[in-house]
């Protein structure tokens, strides 16, 4: 479960007070709940009815069976009583690292999607954009033909400017051969965030403004690294160095795959990866990011006033696409930004000025190889699989219908969704999970007024003011349905059987330039832009929406209304909850009910909140885990 505002960090100094506010508010919100609702007549017991005896009720009752032990006594060990038989029939698939409910669904869902893009396409029932779904999938799903191409679509690139790499010297031919003088680190980055969707050392995009949450603005913020934590780069645990020494190998043997020279590889890389630390050192680490110090609005001309060693508005003009958006050919310096990371930014451009430009260049063409090697030959696939074990534990790669299936996913999302929701998706599903989230707010709604003593009356009534606001996006997003608008969207996509690469190249083009649509417009607040078939649930901020897409409303999740509704109540309903509550934790209670960035707490009550959270702070400190030698 997420919300759509700052991304969450694998580790973070604040997790305990995370924990203790998630379960705090959404356990006593799903728990008064049911009550709440026999108190309204929502629900009624039957005394004499006292067992279900339908199909439905006796499948529900074995599939509960099978995931418990019942051998454990649950006052010894609730975890094994009630975990042991789904751990038992579901041990971690060989291409995975970790496995549970979601990835079992999310499994379940795929299996659906294949079944669907792995139908004849129907020039008279297939919309263009199913069809083009189903082309696409096809040509991932050619694997004679990418392992012919080999490397040789990658080789293209490699021997054109900006993508030159150094570590290959002229071993590719004369053409590949890089020229520190034709070095230009403004098109490097700009190709490979407008063209491949690639964003490296800087983040651009196009999101709400925090405090005008009505009007889209463009973002500046650090980007992502190579590995998945900045913390693997920087500790000096056994398990940190072991992914950096993976990493290094990966590097130089996938160079040395794509004709470097070996002890060429060897230096050069090492390169790369001292860079790649030094920028982990500088990055924001998760616990400063929070939303007020993240809101720096400013526009492009004070923005390279303050940090000149960078054309910020060449930088930006060279990644939009005024061919595809001509209104936006008057960007200029006026133009305002949000620039979440100012002293990250200060920190990188004087970094980078003192690097030479060939490590430069090693490592941004590095990162283009890196996110194009599942798109090349199982060669490079093993290598990379070599590199996974290390990091992740696993021991095959997926197969190939299921990284088609993601690609697809990824790539048209809401043309799969359709797809998806025609077959999976029954509209009574809707019905009845917009009533069981409305059951929910007003059991909040009741618990703030009756049950809350440490709020003030003024926070009170802002929180029920918010609560009474928040909108609950169930299923889909209305426009899927539309074939013409979805057709219209997807338009400059192109695909043939016969050219996976250039496929994968395409729908990179496409993602890379499409949030820049909005750039400019008005917030479309009553919209939301989640993919159909998500497993997950989400609250978003600056909407002051929760969402639930039809692929988390799966069983064991969510269940038909042929089903007991305590089922779902029991299951989705904690997630409804959870969720619900993200609109009034940490970061949520700073966004009013308008998706406005402006705090709402009045300083007695978040001073009462913070004395109430210590001791569950200080409960779940205690908890040791003796195995990984850690504190949760």
């Amino acid at each position: 479960m997420e919300r759509e505002t700052v991304p969450e960090a694998r580790r973070g100094a604040s997790k305990a007070t995370r924990i203790a506010l998630g379960i705090f508010v959404s356990g006593t919100v799903v728990l008064g709940t049911t009550l709440f609702l026999v108190s309204q007549g929502l629900i009624n017991f039957h005394p004499k009815q006292q067992y279900c005896l339908t199909s439905e009720c006796i499948e529900a009752a074995a599939g509960i069976l099978s995931k418990i032990n019942q051998s454990i006594d649950p006052c010894e060990n609730f975890y094994r009583f009630a975990c042991d038989g789904w751990i038992y029939n579901h041990p971690i698939p060989e291409d995975m690292s970790n496995y549970g409910v979601y990835p079992w669904l999310r499994h379940n869902v795929d299996l659906k999607l294949k079944a669907l893009l792995e139908k004849p396409i129907s020039k008279r029932r297939d919309s263009e954009a199913v069809q083009k779904a189903k082309i696409l999938y096809a040509s991932c799903m050619n694997e004679n033909k990418i392992e012919k191409a080999d490397v040789k679509p990658l080789l293209s690139i490699l021997r054109h400017s900006p993508f030159r790499w150094p570590v290959l010297e002229s071993n590719i031919g004369p053409e590949g051969l890089w020229s520190e003088r034709r070095f230009s680190l403004l098109q490097a980055l700009a190709t490979l965030r407008g063209q491949y969707s690639n964003s490296v050392f800087i983040r651009l995009y196009v999101a709400a403004d925090d405090k005008i949450s009505n009007r889209y603005i463009l973002k500046l913020d650090q980007a992502s690294l190579s590995l998945a934590s900045r913390e693997d780069y920087l500790e000096n645990t056994t398990e940190a160095k072991s992914y950096r020494d993976a990493f290094l190998q990966f590097m130089v043997d996938t160079a040395v795959l794509l004709g470097a020279n070996t002890s060429r590889a060897e230096s050069d890389m090492k390169s790369v990866l001292r860079l790649e630390v030094k920028i982990a050192e500088i990055m924001i680490p998760y616990e400063n990011r929070t939303s007020e110090v993240m809101y720096n609005k400013m526009n492009i001309s004070e923005l390279s006033a303050m940090i000149p060693q960078f054309d910020w508005l060449g930088y930006i003009k060279k990644v939009i696409d005024t061919r595809l958006y001509p209104e936006l050919k008057d960007i200029g310096p006026s133009e305002n930004v949000i620039v979440r990371v100012p002293q990250y930014f200060k920190d990188l451009f004087r970094l980078l000025e003192n690097e030479r430009k060939k490590t430069l260049a090693n490592y941004l063409v590095w990162r283009m190889v890196y996110s194009r090697l599942f798109n090349l030959s199982r060669r490079f696939q093993y290598r990379w699989l070599e590199f996974s074990r290390v990091i992740h534990g696993t021991t095959t790669l997926l197969p190939q219908w299921d990284k088609c299936v993601d690609l697809v996913e990824n790539a048209l999302p809401y043309v799969v969704g359709k797809m998806f929701v025609n077959t999976h998706f029954q509209e009574d599903k809707k019905e009845m999970m917009e009533e069981l989230t409305e059951g929910i707010r007003w059991a909040f709604i009741d618990m703030l007024e009756k049950e809350n003593d440490w709020m003030d009356s003024e926070t009170k009534r802002k929180a029920y003011e918010k609560a009474k606001a928040v909108m609950a996006k169930v299923g889909y997003p209305q426009f899927i349905m539309n074939d013409t608008y979805i057709n219209e969207d997807i338009k400059t996509l192109k695909f043939t059987e016969s050219d996976y690469f250039g496929n994968v190249l395409q729908t990179r083009k496409y993602a890379a330039q499409s949030d820049f649509y909005w750039l400019r417009k008005e917030v479309p607040k009553t919209e939301w832009f989640t993919s159909p078939t998500t497993v997950n649930a989400f609250y978003s901020a600056s909407t002051n929406q929760i969402r639930f897409p039809a692929g988390e409303l799966q069983k064991p999740f969510f269940w038909g209304t042929e089903y007991p509704r305590s089922l779902s109540y029991g299951a989705i309903g904690v997630i409804v909850g959870h969720e619900f509550t993200h609109g009034f934790d940490s970061n949520g209670r700073k966004y009013d009910k308008n998706g406005n960035l402006d705090p709402w707490w009045t300083t007695d009550s978040e001073e009462k909140f913070k004395e109430k959270t210590k001791c569950m702070i200080n409960q779940y400190s205690n908890y040791y885990w003796k195995r990984a030698g850690l504190h949760v």
